[in-house]
């Protein structure tokens, strides 16, 4: 890993400005370990400063740059209409280990893991309520399992590091297998965090909570009874893990009422941190803007204000779009999830589809900036991760499956699903999975875990190498996992 430990403790001091939902704490100036972990607002200010490391990948990093992207682009299931040519790289499967973009995950997940480090260690030592600091620890603890699912399922083998850095030569490790990191890291660090006491949802700060770390579980051993890991037993932990969220009563769908409609709900700031979002990346507009409002707006078309800067981003292909069933509200019914025109001050504008799930309604009245929060665990996604996972672990598909499954097709305008063998039940959820969880980078997990890929020009899952993206290119073993950064393999030798 990269001399940036060094500076690790400065970052903990700084960094927590620029997260206002999530980080409320006040800069300060650089100091020692020593110095720093002595009170209750050091220990606060040392695990609200983790945070600003999940935003990273998710911000735009230059003109029309968004690393997140590269994780639904390379799905094919997308159109680029991003100028960037990192993301064009990506997009045609041309993308090397010098890529930026693999920078940004690396750098942003390892400081985050170094700062969880921290905390992890010094926080016992801090004379302060125990019960906040149980909390505490239990948010450094998640974020740091957090951060190791997002590397081992882009990179495969990591380092892996559960301590903090004193030394730059501390940080030059080998690679540690998925498995291990799964088994010493992942899943440790998720069961420290389930007994911390943290509040049960996220009780509008958009903070981990019980629900998220029993959602992250649940979603880490699905991925562990897949590939690469192959544990076929972990089916049973992923469905009990995700029956618990369920069963607590904390979270459910949204629902179409007096309010709006479900899907309006989705991208509606007023809903953030509600009952559907589990885990999000918090915003607040005019201090740190969301990126993908602006990233996703069609450039076809300039239908909003002479200072906006519409990219794009990506569309959905017309095989993907054309996979929606006609009913399905999701598909091509205009601003679903999709739109191909707006009406904007008794104007309406035509343009391709192109996604409205991210789609700020205060993008049309104010500047270009927005405070909605990117969702990361939703609700409807462990109920996808419940039913495949009973299906699995138990040989067939129950009535609770059933009714994890259909409350995604029914609230979409689909009629409800009986009678599927379980191999049918299953390419059922994970075709809800690419339908209800599209532009949510969801699509590379499923891809890494089953080694398949949604085809919607034939309406049907086919091996993931050989595939042939919208672009052209033909994806191969070699991309099954992202290549380790230059800059990290010159710096250490045993990464190669």
């Amino acid at each position: 890993m990269k001399k940036l430990y060094i500076f690790s403790i400065a970052l903990i001091a700084i960094s927590h400005s620029s997260c206002t939902k999530w980080l409320e704490e006040k800069p300060r100036s650089i100091v020692t370990t020593n110095q720093y972990y002595e009170t209750a607002e050091d220990a606060a200010a040392a695990v609200n400063a983790i945070y600003a490391f999940v935003y990273s990948p998710y911000n735009k990093s230059g003109y029309d740059d968004l690393p997140a992207s590269m994780l639904d682009i390379v799905s094919g299931q997308y159109i680029n209409k991003s100028q960037s040519s990192i993301t064009i790289d990506f997009y045609n499967l041309r993308y090397n280990s010098a890529s930026p973009y693999l920078n940004t995950w690396w750098n942003s997940c390892y400081s985050g893991i170094e700062a969880a480090n921290l905390a992890i260690a010094n926080l016992p030592g801090i004379a302060m309520d125990e019960v906040v600091k149980n909390r505490l620890l239990g948010e450094a603890n998640f974020l740091r399992a957090y951060f190791y699912y997002q590397l081992v399922n882009i990179f495969g083998d990591v380092p892996m590091k559960l301590t903090p850095t004193s030394t730059p030569a501390d940080g030059l490790l080998s690679k540690t297998p998925v498995k291990d990191i799964y088994e010493q890291a992942i899943v440790p660090s998720l069961e420290a965090a389930e007994t911390a006491g943290l509040p049960a949802s996220p009780e509008g700060s958009g903070r981990v909570s019980t629900g998220a770390v029993k959602s992250l579980l649940a979603k880490v051993y699905l991925s562990m009874a897949g590939q690469p890991v192959n544990q076929a037993d972990k089916y049973a932990l992923a469905k009990q893990k995700a029956q618990e969220v369920i069963n607590s009563n904390n979270f459910a769908l949204f629902q179409s009422d007096a309010n709006g409609s479900w899907f309006n709900k989705l991208n509606n700031p007023q809903f953030d941190n509600q009952v559907e979002h589990i885990f999000s990346i918090n915003y607040t507009q005019s201090i740190n803007d969301a990126s993908h409002p602006v990233y996703f707006l069609p450039n076809e078309v300039k239908f909003l204000r002479n200072d906006y800067i519409q990219f794009g981003g990506f569309s959905p292909s017309d095989a993907f779009l054309g996979s929606y069933m006609s009913a399905d509200l999701r598909g091509r019914n205009n601003q679903g999830f999709y739109y191909n025109s707006i009406e904007v001050d008794g104007t309406t504008y035509n343009f391709p589809w192109a996604i409205y799930k991210f789609m700020d309604p205060a993008l049309l009245d104010v500047a270009p900036q927005s405070g909605k929060d990117f969702p990361l665990i939703r609700y409807a996604d462990i109920l996808l991760v419940f039913a495949e996972a009973q299906n699995q672990a138990d040989g067939s598909p129950n009535a609770d499956a059933y009714a994890a499954l259909n409350a995604i097709r029914t609230r979409s305008g689909l009629p409800a699903a009986s009678g599927l063998s379980p191999q049918a039940f299953t390419e059922e959820v994970w075709k809800q999975r690419y339908w209800e969880l599209s532009a949510e980078t969801k699509h590379w997990f499923d891809m890494v875990r089953t080694r398949k890929v949604w085809n919607g020009s034939t309406s049907s899952f086919v091996d993931l190498v050989g595939f042939v993206l919208p672009s052209g290119a033909s994806f191969k073993a070699e991309n099954l996992q992202f290549p380790i950064p230059l800059s990290e393999t010159q710096i250490n030798p045993l990464l190669k």
